[in-house]
């Protein structure tokens, strides 16, 4: 009896341990279908407008894809995404039924559904309607009753409840409605953000902004404002609440590339236009030359500094002496070796280079031989490979690709210089200013191509802010008010100072790009090269997390992307339990979390005791790489790799003690904790170092 009690006890408390095949995978990726018949791309999507920005804030990811498509997606592909966004501005669709019962197919495997804009597929292409049952079980799953009575006839109509919180965003609801139809929440969980109703009619009152427990919906009308002349857009309703209620996402964290030990990534890359081209500022120099000693020379900041290859190779249309320009370029000790293509496509992809209107205007590019026929690997590899081998110093080879022009590659040409190990970056162009005031103007951090991916810029350039080079030539220091925006409030944008070598051609442009440099050296940053950023990204578009309970979650190749977000968390990581977690920053906006470089996992395990590590060092934040870190008794002991000189803030010490910091590097100084023990530590350089009590 003993044996079997004994037995009993053991199976008991092995049936008790949740092993690790009970991880709850967190799906970062969202499938957004769009209607090429209504005209429009996957970049041109209400989507990628504005909601794929929010989302990556989210820390998740989307593949877009055309609705026509057929056959949709199995469940086998299906079982990589969380949800279904569509976004779709008519209900005429070719197949409605096999679509809308695809969707509902997905409801029932538990995913999220969105439905920005119309259902889309309430008729047919022969503009026949179909059973009103689909329509409603799409609606009834969201958590809705859809009873149809739809008008567009706004004097019937008038506002019976507008969410103060969550809409009004960036712009007030017009003081009409502009149409009806007749839904209500079905669950006691659903939410009506906006609710319209017929005068006439009492108890009429209809949602036509609604978040339920399985997604939500919004009509075109009520999401967002477009101006009919400039066609500038504001939001009505916050699309980062949107997303956050209808995808259920509070409590989950979010990976972020925009951030590295606890500071905004800031970094500088530059198109090769211009290179030597035309100064009114000093007759004996070109543009290239104004750039490197007034800019280069003069601020210590990284930047990714590119050429056309074309235009340097004497054996195309270049020189000897544009040769030694470059080459000096490439040698200054703050350049990153980049490309600018070899001949500057104005266009990369075919069915615009073959367009009449293309061909009429363009060729090519501006710096290719006679009969030359576009070739994307001459244009991508041949370039770095040229700028390697005779341009650049043999520890500084070329692996940065800058896309010019349109900065509309194919998914074939991005998968060209993924194969030959090159970076790339460009496109997006976020301006998000006093005249372009709305988060509508900032772009994802990426446009996804088949597998792989083109990286967007941080900011746009100076020849988008001085209206395509025509003046005011100062327009581009109005960048600060796009890097401050798309920092504050919300970090979803890094610092990226970016432009062309022409900024060196006029005095009001110079001086704008130095006033931009000497803005963005005053803040807290940690700063980088492009092509660490680019990193990031990439980090952040393979990274993977794994839910075990409330309190602790796995990252798992996660590679250069070293942060997460947590938003609306009252907790924080218990570094006692922490795995690969080197510590975290308690900010505003949420608190970021900071991720161990070259580890393959990371463990995060929260506490709802916000002092629980009052006496465990950790970084707060540092303005470059911490690795190695290793607490001692009484301090911490790490690498750390900045470029240039940098600061280090460390948690976790013991309050108003004196510290010692000791370098390999014969660095020595003597520091004092606060009352929060934290201790700050300045103009440190690439080294290992030591903090311990005196």
């Amino acid at each position: 009896m003993r044996i079997l009690l004994s037995f009993l006890v053991v199976l008991l408390s092995v049936s008790c341990v949740v092993p690790s095949s009970y991880a709850e995978p967190i799906k970062r990726k969202v499938l957004v279908l769009y209607n090429s018949a209504e005209e429009r791309t996957a970049r041109t999507s209400l989507f990628m407008e504005g909601f794929a920005m929010p989302l990556n804030y989210f820390g998740f990811l989307y593949e877009v894809r055309d609705v026509n498509l057929r056959p949709l997606p199995s469940n086998k592909e299906m079982s990589a995404f969380s949800a279904v966004f569509t976004t779709f501005a008519d209900n005429l669709m070719d197949q409605p039924v096999d679509y809308l019962k695809w969707l509902l197919e997905q409801m029932k495997n538990d995913r999220k559904i969105i439905v920005a804009g119309a259902l889309g597929a309430m008729r047919n292409l022969n503009d026949e309607p179909i059973d009103s049952e689909l329509i409603k079980s799409v609606y009834l799953n969201l958590g809705f009753a859809w009873k149809g009575n739809a008008t567009n006839d706004r004097t019937r109509l008038k506002y019976d409840y507008i969410d103060q919180k969550s809409m009004n965003f960036e712009r007030k609801l017009p003081l009409f409605p502009f149409n009806y139809i007749h839904i209500v929440p079905s669950d006691e969980k659903s939410s009506s953000w906006v609710t319209v109703s017929l005068k006439d009619k009492p108890g009429t009152a209809g949602s036509v902004v609604g978040v339920g427990p399985k997604g939500g919906f919004a009509l075109d009308e009520y999401m967002r404002w477009q101006d009919p002349v400039d066609y500038q857009k504001q939001w009505y309703l916050n699309p980062f609440d949107f997303l956050r209620e209808s995808l259920g996402l509070k409590g989950i964290p979010a990976l972020t590339p925009t951030t590295l030990n606890g500071l905004r990534v800031a970094f500088a890359h530059i198109d090769g236009d211009g290179f030597v081209g035309y100064t009114e500022i000093d007759k004996y120099k070109n543009s290239g030359e104004m750039i490197m000693e007034r800019i280069f020379s003069r601020y210590d900041f990284p930047n990714s500094a590119s050429v056309i290859a074309g235009e340097i190779n004497p054996a195309v249309k270049g020189s000897l002496d544009n040769v030694e320009q470059a080459r000096t370029l490439f040698e200054m000790n703050n350049i990153e070796t980049s490309s600018h293509s070899y001949t500057h496509p104005f266009a990369w992809q075919a069915s615009v280079r073959d367009s009449a209107e293309y061909s009429d205007n363009f060729i090519v590019g501006q710096y290719e031989m006679a009969g030359y026929k576009f070739d994307a690997r001459y244009e991508i590899v041949e370039s770095c490979e040229y700028i390697s081998t005779d341009l650049a110093p043999a520890e500084k080879p070329c692996k940065v690709l800058l896309w010019s022009g349109m900065c509309d590659p194919t998914k074939e040409q991005v998968e060209i210089a993924e194969k030959a190990g090159i970076l790339n970056l460009n496109g997006g162009d976020t301006v998000f200013d006093a005249r372009r005031n709305s988060y509508f103007g900032v772009s994802p951090l990426y446009l996804e191509l088949g597998k792989n991916s083109q990286i967007y810029t941080g900011q746009a350039n100076e020849n988008i802010l001085t209206n395509l080079w025509e003046g005011p030539f100062y327009g581009f220091r109005n960048i600060i008010d796009t890097m401050k925006r798309t920092g504050s409030p919300r970090r979803v944008m890094p610092i990226d100072i970016y432009y062309h070598f022409y900024s060196g051609e006029k005095f009001a442009s110079l001086k704008a790009l130095e006033d931009v440099y000497e803005w963005v050296l005053s803040q807290d940053t940690a700063n980088v090269y492009a092509s660490a950023y680019i990193k990031m990204v990439r980090g952040y578009l393979t990274g993977k997390l794994e839910k075990f309970g409330a309190d602790k979650f796995i990252v798992t190749d996660y590679r250069d992307c070293l942060s997460l977000r947590l938003d609306g968390m009252d907790k924080v990581p218990d570094l006692s339990k922490c795995k690969n977690i080197i510590g975290y920053d308690i900010t505003s906006e949420g608190i970021f979390v900071h991720l161990n470089p070259d580890q393959d996992r990371a463990e995060l395990v929260l506490s709802s005791d916000l002092n629980v590590n009052d006496v465990s060092a950790y970084i707060k934040n540092a303005s470059g790489w911490v690795k190695d870190f290793r607490r001692t008794s009484d301090g911490a002991q790490f690498v750390f790799e900045c470029f240039g000189k940098g600061k280090i803030v460390i948690g976790g010490l013991t309050p108003n003690q004196r510290y010692k910091v000791v370098g390999k590097n014969s660095l020595v100084s003597e520091v004092r904790s606060n009352s929060e023990g934290e201790v700050v530590v300045k103009g440190v350089t690439s080294e290992t170092l030591e903090i311990s009590q005196i």
